[in-house]
């Protein structure tokens, strides 16, 4: 009797073997996941002094403001400025009480006719650079990481005024990815 139960259990272990499949373990693949959070950041060198100059006259800075892109993305600067106490901003000829100061972004030292009212002149109102707003043969517009511009002045002073004092007009730069 045990001789008839070993040979139909030995057949279904034969069976049952012979049609399964084995499994083997694979190896595991990993995938590194890496993120950098946007950096926008601007910096500029200053002051700008342009010195006392005559009423009326119209001034080019001796010297540049080196703007540079500290952030880690390509970024495009607008500029705006604060008026002083006494005097108004004004993106044409200026008159009593009124001044123009306009920026080019320009490797060299610009000339005066070089700026326009409509493309360089700043006012309280911040405007993006653009190929042609605040564009000399540099531009504001996509500034690579860690690149520089030089940022040129021309001040146009008011044509009469009643301020003799030395005068601070603060310009901003601020920085927008792209």
């Amino acid at each position: 009797m045990l001789k008839r139960f070993l040979v139909p259990f030995g057949l279904s272990v034969v069976f049952l073997l012979g049609t399964s499949q084995l499994v083997w373990a694979a190896n595991p693949a990993t995938i590194t996941v890496t993120v950098t959070i946007q950096n926008l950041s601007v910096s500029a060198t200053g002051p700008i002094a342009f010195g006392t100059v005559p009423a009326g006259s119209e001034n080019v800075s001796g010297s540049a403001s080196t703007v540079t892109n500290d952030g880690n993305v390509t970024e495009t600067y607008s500029l705006s400025l604060t008026n002083p106490g006494g005097w108004t901003a004004v993106q044409a000829p200026p008159g009593a009480e009124e001044y123009a100061l306009s920026a080019q972004f320009n490797s060299g030292a610009p000339t005066a006719a070089s700026f326009t009212y409509a493309d360089h002149a700043l006012s309280t109102t911040s405007v993006a650079s653009s190929a042609t707003k605040f564009a000399g043969n540099q531009t504001g517009l996509s500034v690579p990481a860690s690149a520089t511009r030089s940022l040129w002045f021309r001040f146009n002073a008011p044509t009469s005024t009643i301020v003799t004092a030395q005068q601070s007009i603060t310009v901003t730069i601020t920085a927008a990815a792209g």
